[in-house]
């Protein structure tokens, strides 16, 4: 079985991050869409900016995070020695 492709998307949380169902309603996804591993990531509280890991396959065809849009790409990180 071949695993979805998972999107990184902007969400917004006025009070600090949102839940994961929070997240989850503003891209009108279910809850279980959004991946718990990766959790719920700021990239700019001050802004009230975070960033979840998404099903592409289920994200409403033309969704987008606002204010910045997604979905973005998610390479693999590693070390230059492997």
């Amino acid at each position: 079985m071949t695993q979805a492709s998972m999107v990184l998307m902007t969400v917004a949380g006025k009070d600090g991050p949102p839940s994961r169902a929070e997240a989850a309603r503003q891209l009108g996804v279910e809850p279980g869409h959004v991946d718990v591993g990766y959790g719920v990531v700021a990239i700019d509280p001050g802004q009230g900016l975070y960033a979840v890991l998404v099903r592409s396959d289920r994200l409403p065809p033309g969704q987008t995070g606002q204010p910045y849009g997604g979905p973005f790409s998610n390479p693999k990180i590693r070390s230059f020695d492997s």
